[in-house]
């Protein structure tokens, strides 16, 4: 596997490789998808049939189903005081999960909107047509899911993501991380780097990479989230020791 990504990611750099020109050159992306089971140990929890994630695509801390009534509801975990702190007129001291339902198209109650913002789902208290459930955080599913992320990603400077959608190839809701490097400044990680830690990925989550060149016309790399910069790779590399330099 070594040889022949080193030449897929040596091809996809040199295609733009150009050392007259700052930017951009010589950028290239990797994307890494794992398998079903890459991650046995990981809790998951959702809201039931329906919903669809929409925030924090990998921990998943928000949620959205339409409902045949002609309403939707979302679900946010870990809602903190600091976003509406006692706007219902009561005390508010740890984050919760909210559970909100409202006529499909209210304001925050769109895919868009909790993919941006989803805490401001507490700005749904001054909507009359909503019915919201608050419960602890402390204690919730979520909150085990989102702490065995956290605790993955001091450990290895990530959180695989995943697509609830099918707008990109991993409709399947395969997790993946997205690898991007640009050799041509010091400050970013290099080309030896983007190997050293696509192949650590690949062999022990046993994920398949799939190696993405600079396109000059788009401005992007054409990888499937069309890449422009991105700083996984280089807290991936700080967090594991695998800087060439």
């Amino acid at each position: 596997m070594k040889r022949s990504l080193r030449r897929k990611i040596e091809a996809a750099s040199n295609e733009t490789w150009n050392p007259s020109r700052d930017y951009p050159r010589g950028q290239v992306t990797v994307v890494v998808s794992f398998p079903e089971n890459a991650f046995p140990d990981a809790p998951r929890w959702c809201p039931g049939p329906g919903f669809e994630v929409t925030a924090g695509a990998g921990a998943d801390y928000a949620w959205l189903r339409d409902n045949p009534d002609g309403t939707s509801t979302a679900v946010v975990a870990g809602v903190g005081p600091k976003e509406r702190p006692a706007a219902d007129g009561g005390p508010w001291t740890e984050p919760e999960v909210w559970t909100a339902t409202a006529p499909t198209g209210c304001t925050f109650m769109d895919s868009n909107a909790l993919w941006d913002k989803p805490h401001r789902i507490t700005w749904l208290l001054d909507e009359p047509k909503a019915v919201i459930h608050r419960e602890p955080y402390a204690g919730h599913p979520a909150a085990t899911m989102h702490e065995y992320w956290e605790t993955f990603e001091q450990r290895w400077g990530f959180i695989p993501g995943r697509m609830s959608r099918g707008r990109y190839p991993f409709a399947d809701h395969r997790r993946f991380v997205v690898l991007h490097a640009e050799p041509g400044w010091d400050n970013l990680p290099n080309e030896v780097e983007l190997l050293n830690t696509t192949l650590l990925l690949a062999r022990k989550f046993g994920g398949t990479p799939r190696v993405y060149g600079y396109d000059p016309q788009r401005r992007t790399t054409r990888d499937p989230l069309e890449t422009v910069t991105d700083l996984t790779l280089r807290g991936i590399v700080k967090r594991l020791g695998l800087t060439s330099r």
